[in-house]
């Protein structure tokens, strides 16, 4: 894995900011136009650069901006005279982005070598397992969400499931392998399980509990995990006693109208309303800060998605920005890339504001490459820094991660009954 030095990040920063914006807005160009490629380029990247899929025959190709990493997506070019944010090579391990007001050079992160290990079932690391960033994600491939998978799952769709969604598609003995693996190369800091599937009682914790078991006896990377509401609030204390150590729900659309249009199975059958009770009390459960939600913007005025990111960092939960591509189901209104830009610039500001007078803290959750975070441009002291943020190496790092841990496991231990009557009162 390529090494970059703080000379270099500050002058490709730099060089992002002078050309096309601050580095903020240009990993929003983005992820909202993705990078427009030939089948040639296409082809080399699927073959050398680190990709990875999101949907079928649909992947992401990772950048290093300075000290940013941006998973973009690969559009298809359908003529010599496309638009879009177009790749050139300039060099053997540099390369150009050029168009819709972004030029900057950016290097090209080779993929992980621990992809092609084989697990005992037959499979490779590569066909469940990628590296978003500093995060190992299992199963993000079946996952629900426009974030991570630009698309939401059958259930929230329609309200009904098809079979390949019914289970999580990893084992335990899978997961376990795929940690091992990814920890012998790198140090591994999170392990995400985003929700592959719906149960009404549970919202999936039933599912992901022997994977965080599993993840949690082989290496001690903080564990993440993204889920349906529950019908009882129990589940999320559960979800904290077994070891969860963040947890998100996506609501993703917040407007009513929007959500029963667009996602009716997700309105008919969760709601609105469910969405935010679980993330309030997940955020009474979890700590300050480990609490998330995705929120897509570019769909309503700033103006409304402003407010609704006010009342979710009021519930101690913190939001993540999925820009809106125009390939997605919703769009109410034309917005213009300048327009949209504009007001992505100020809800991050907007972003970075509230969570200092919430004191929420960043250090529990790391920086999505594919999304849009308080982290992103602008640092703040206040904020405190992600724990695998770049730049942050070395036994600084170390004795960060170290001192979280220990908090960690001491907060769970005062804050969690005994797991064995937890257990009880569940019936698991």
């Amino acid at each position: 894995m390529s090494t970059v030095t703080p000379d270099q990040a500050e002058r490709s920063e730099l060089v992002a900011t002078e050309r096309g914006g601050s580095v903020a807005l240009v990993k929003s160009a983005l992820l909202l136009h993705g990078i427009t490629v030939n089948a040639a380029t296409n082809d080399w990247l699927r073959a050398n650069a680190h990709c990875v899929p999101y949907a079928p025959n649909r992947y992401r190709v990772e950048l290093q901006l300075g000290a940013t990493r941006v998973l973009a997506p690969l559009v298809p070019q359908r003529n010599l005279h496309s638009e879009g944010i177009h790749l050139f090579r300039t060099s053997k391990r540099q390369w150009e982005l050029s168009g819709r007001e972004v030029q900057l050079t950016v290097t090209l992160p080779p993929a992980p070598r621990f992809y092609a290990v084989r697990t005992s079932s037959g499979r490779t690391v590569g066909a469940f397992g990628h590296m978003y960033g500093s995060v190992l994600v299992l199963g993000g491939t079946q996952a629900c969400g426009y974030g991570i998978s630009e698309g939401a799952c059958r259930f929230c769709r329609v309200g009904s499931r098809g079979e390949n969604e019914r289970t999580f598609g990893i084992t335990p003995h899978e997961a376990a392998e795929a940690v091992r693996a990814a920890a012998a190369e790198r140090p591994l800091r999170y392990v995400f399980l985003p929700a592959a599937s719906f149960d009404a009682e549970d919202g999936g914790v039933r599912e992901i509990e022997p994977l965080v078991k599993a993840v949690r006896r082989h290496c001690s990377a903080f564990v993440l995990a993204a889920l349906h509401p529950p019908r009882h609030m129990r589940w999320i204390d559960h979800a904290y006693a077994i070891g969860v150590d963040g947890i998100s729900f996506n609501l993703e659309v917040h407007d009513v109208a929007l959500l029963e249009r667009f996602l009716p199975g997700r309105a008919r059958y969760l709601g609105r309303s469910r969405y935010l009770q679980v993330l309030r009390h997940a955020g009474r459960i979890f700590p300050r800060g480990a609490v998330w939600s995705e929120v897509i913007v570019g769909i309503l005025p700033a103006s409304e998605e402003i407010r609704f990111l006010y009342e979710l960092m009021s519930d101690n939960v913190v939001p993540f920005l999925v820009p809106f591509r125009g390939h997605h189901a919703v769009r109410p209104l034309s917005v213009s890339d300048r327009s949209f830009l504009a007001d992505v610039e100020l809800l991050l500001q907007e972003l970075r504001r509230h969570l200092v007078q919430a004191s929420l803290r960043l250090c529990w959750l790391p920086e999505w490459p594919h999304l849009l975070g308080a982290a992103d441009g602008a640092q703040d002291a206040r904020l405190g820094a992600p724990l695998a943020s770049p730049g942050n190496g070395g036994w600084q790092t170390c004795l960060r991660e170290l001192a979280l841990r220990n908090v960690a496991r001491l907060r769970r231990s005062l804050r969690v009954r005994e797991l064995g009557e937890h257990d009880a009162d569940t019936s698991v």
